[in-house]
């Protein structure tokens, strides 16, 4: 029977650490952390009015969209079914954390990796749901394009995930398990080698998932007029900043936990561990900032060529060894 300490442990992880109000902070943050970085890298200034060095200006902005902002209504928009699948996203992306030995109350079986996945694939769903709720054009097509780069990068994702789970929980009492793999890995030569390859496809596939240069193409400011997001306002709006920087947060800190080995070369327990974990969650951040600042936008087949030539080859070739080794 399930006591009531466990519940309380349970909303606490789910609703504040590491689930969402953790997911949220650290999405702003990182979105703080990019636009500093571009504005840097391309002699700019960026954020710095809110806040020490700007800190509070991701903050401010989703705030004034929550609050001040009007919500702009069309004929024939959604506006309660947008909302609640972002919403749905958000709750999603703070019950797959719970997977994580991050979390206090720590979700643990056999081949749940599936259902993690499964959790990770409602962002997708409310990004889709964007495009078709709304009737402007520039929305459409920039939906559309947003699912042509899914139906290509998820594979990808999902195939790395599961070949690094295949050779980090082996021999584990829990298979196919996230927890298992990320606190108690057991790891050899071939294994290292899935890793790295899993590595490189999952970071790239981050990036095509969530629009990121050069993959921006569901966006497009110049020939969209924003695209995906551009008839969203207000409240609407603030929930689409925060469940896209909090995916790109969940996503980054999957690859420090799993791809990364956490606290490596420290332990969980350890009190330095955290700080490990930021300093290869703000290299991989870094990576992709700088990837962003230096690139410019391709099309969308030449996007689809690249995912199918090299990020899904290499996750294929990393999951037939995990499979053989």
């Amino acid at each position: 029977m399930v006591s009531l300490y466990e519940i309380l442990l349970a909303v606490v992880s789910v609703l504040i650490y590491p689930g969402l109000i953790f997911l949220i902070v650290v999405g702003l943050l990182t979105q703080w952390f990019m636009r500093k970085l571009v504005g840097r890298l391309q002699n700019r200034i960026g954020p710095k009015y809110v806040g020490p060095i700007g800190l509070a200006q991701p903050f401010a902005d989703v705030l004034k969209l929550m609050f001040v902002k009007e919500e702009l209504s069309f004929r024939g928009r959604l506006d309660k079914f947008l909302a609640i699948f972002m919403a749905l996203g958000l709750g999603a992306l703070a019950t797959a954390m719970l997977f994580t030995p991050l979390s206090p109350y720590v979700v643990k079986a056999p081949y749940d990796v599936i259902i993690f996945i499964y959790l990770m694939l409602w962002t997708t769903a409310a990004f889709s749901f964007i495009g078709l709720s709304l009737s402007n054009p520039f929305t459409i097509v920039g939906s559309s394009r947003l699912l042509t780069q899914i139906l290509f990068a998820e594979p990808v994702i999902v195939t790395s995930i599961i070949a690094t789970t295949l050779v980090l929980s082996r021999n584990s009492e829990t298979p196919l398990s996230i927890y298992s793999s990320i606190i108690n890995p057991k790891l050899d030569v071939l294994g290292l080698v899935v890793i790295v390859l899993s590595l490189i496809a999952f970071f790239l596939a981050v990036m095509v998932k969530t629009m990121i240069k050069p993959f921006d193409i569901p966006e497009a400011e110049t020939e969209l007029a924003g695209g995906l997001l551009a008839e969203l306002s207000g409240p609407t709006l603030a929930l689409a900043i925060m469940l896209h920087y909090s995916e790109i947060a969940f996503l980054t800190l999957i690859a420090t936990l799993l791809f990364l080995g956490g606290p490596y070369p420290l332990s969980y327990g350890d009190y330095l561990g955290p700080l490990v974990i930021a300093v290869k969650y703000l290299i991989l951040l870094f990576i992709i900032t700088l990837i962003r600042a230096s690139a410019g936008r391709i099309r969308i087949e030449q996007a689809s060529s690249m995912i199918i030539k090299y990020m899904l080859t290499v996750s294929v070739v990393a999951l037939i060894i995990a499979s053989l080794a």
